[in-house]
C-alpha cells in the first residue's frame, strides 16, 4: 500500500468509526422514488437501488457536527492501477460509464448526481490492483432525472458474467458470486471497503422497499463478482 492510500485508509476509517453508515443518504436525497417515472422501482424480489455511502452500522444520520472526512482532507489521485471506465453486465442489459469518485462532505462515499453513470471509490482497489474489492455505486434515481439504468441491476443472478474496462483499454472479467439484499443498519463497511483480502468486485445501490417516510429505500442490494481467470 502507498503512502497515499495509507493516508486514505486512515482518513475513511475515521469516518466510519465517527458513526457513519453505509447506504442511506445515496438513496434517500433524491427524493424521486418509485413514481419518478421510467422503469418501475417497486421492490424485486432480489432488490432495486442506488448507492453505497461510507457510515457504520446503526448510526444515526450524520449531523454538520459529527463530519470528520472531507474532499479536502484527501489526495486528489491514489491508484497507481487505470482507473474504471465502463461496467458492461449483459445479462442485466447494462452498460454504463465509470467516474472516479471520492468522500462527500458528509463523510460518506461521493456518488455522480446522474444515475446513468456509476462511481467507483478511487481511494480503493483499481481491477488491476492483487488484493482488495473494488466498489462501484451509483444512484437509482434523482428528482432531475428520474428512474436511471441500475434499476436492472435487480436481473443479475449468480455465474453472470461482469466487464470492467480501464482506462488502458484493458477488459477485467468477473463471475457474480452473490447477489443479495442488505439491511443498511447491517452493512458490513469493512468488508464492503477490503484492501487487503482476495480480489472481487462490489457493486451496491439501494435494495428491498421503498419508504416514503423514512426517506428512501429500506436495504441495499450488493452484487459480488470473482475475477475471471
Amino acid at each position: 500500500m502507498t503512502r497515499r492510500r495509507r493516508r486514505a485508509a486512515v482518513v475513511l476509517t475515521a469516518a466510519l468509526t465517527s458513526g457513519l453508515l453505509l447506504g442511506s443518504a445515496g438513496c434517500a436525497d433524491s427524493g424521486a422514488g418509485p413514481e419518478a417515472g421510467g422503469e418501475r422501482a417497486a421492490a424485486p424480489s432480489v432488490g432495486a437501488g442506488k448507492s453505497p455511502t461510507p457510515r457504520p452500522t446503526g448510526a444515526a444520520p450524520v449531523s454538520p457536527g459529527r463530519i470528520t472526512a472531507r474532499p479536502a482532507d484527501l489526495p486528489t489521485a491514489v491508484v497507481d492501477a487505470p482507473a474504471p471506465r465502463r461496467l458492461v453486465v449483459t445479462a442485466a442489459g447494462l452498460d454504463l460509464p465509470v467516474a472516479a469518485m471520492g468522500v462527500a462532505a458528509d463523510g460518506q462515499m461521493a456518488l455522480p448526481p446522474d444515475p446513468r453513470t456509476i462511481g467507483w471509490y478511487r481511494f480503493g482497489p483499481a481491477p488491476a490492483d492483487r488484493t482488495g474489492s473494488v466498489v462501484l455505486g451509483g444512484h437509482l434515481d434523482s428528482r432531475e432525472y428520474g428512474i436511471g439504468p441500475l434499476v436492472r441491476l435487480r436481473k443479475v443472478r449468480r455465474g453472470d458474467l461482469v466487464e470492467v474496462r480501464t482506462a488502458d483499454g484493458s477488459a477485467h472479467r468477473y463471475r457474480v458470486t452473490l447477489v443479495r439484499d442488505v439491511p443498511k443498519t447491517l452493512l458490513a463497511v469493512d468488508e464492503l471497503f477490503d484492501r487487503t483480502g482476495p480480489r472481487r468486485l462490489r457493486i451496491v445501490t439501494c435494495g428491498g422497499p421503498y419508504n416514503r417516510d423514512a426517506g428512501g429505500y429500506r436495504d441495499n442490494l450488493m452484487v459480488t463478482a470473482d475475477p475471471v481467470p
